[in-house]
């Protein structure tokens, strides 16, 4: 296979940002991989600063990239009548991949927006599939953590299904307070499943409660 080399990196180490370059030092980075493995993900995939407002991945088109936060947030929103419908919120630790467009090569139904200035990893569905061929043991890992990542999903689907609104925020709230950082209310309130001024309703009953 013909991969595309990452020359950023793979060149010329002076030239890359000093907050990608605290990325690629990091514990994270450096413990994810085998030397190996590690030179082979430098020499082929990019990290990358992306700024609030891009598009990683739009409506319409094919999904050809893998992406892997680093720092910031994504946001996941599908279009229903005109309208924004929040679906997911990606952070640090998460990774993307639209693998019904990937597999059946028909147009993603899915919005990858950066609601925030980000790091993130990118890596082509190309490299990707080389990278598990060279390296079983990263396709395995990676593998174990897709399976989890559905398991999650199973259950944030049904918990949301079966809460009420002020449930889902007051559960957002505790696993996931990062989110309220990052993301502007109205979001926040699509991805629960209501107004932005009912958010505002349900932030003011919490607080009172606990006054």
């Amino acid at each position: 296979m013909s991969l595309k080399k990452n020359k950023k990196i793979a060149e010329n180490m002076n030239e890359v940002d000093d907050e990608i370059m605290n990325v690629l030092n990091s514990e994270e980075y450096l413990n994810f991989s085998t030397k190996e493995e590690a030179e082979f993900i430098a020499e082929f995939t990019e990290v990358k600063k992306v700024e609030k407002g891009t598009l990683l991945l739009k409506e319409g088109k094919l999904a050809t990239t893998w992406y892997y936060v680093y720092k910031g947030c994504i946001r996941e929103y599908c279009l229903k009548d005109g309208e924004e419908i929040t679906t997911e919120f990606y952070t640090a630790g998460d990774s993307l991949s639209d693998d019904t467009s990937k597999f059946s090569k028909s147009p993603s139904l899915l919005n990858w927006e950066c609601v925030v200035d980000s790091i993130v990893s990118v890596v082509p569905f190309e490299v990707q599939l080389e990278m598990f061929k060279r390296f079983p043991r990263l396709e395995r890992l990676c593998r174990i953590e897709t399976e989890k990542k559905l398991g999650d999903f199973k259950v944030a689907v049904n918990n949301y299904n079966s809460s009420s609104p002020v449930e889902r925020y007051d559960n957002l709230l505790k696993t996931r307070p990062e989110i309220f950082e990052l993301v502007p209310l109205y979001h926040i309130a699509s991805y629960l499943g209501v107004k932005p001024e009912s958010l505002s309703r349900i932030r003011n009953r919490i607080r009172n409660a606990y006054r």
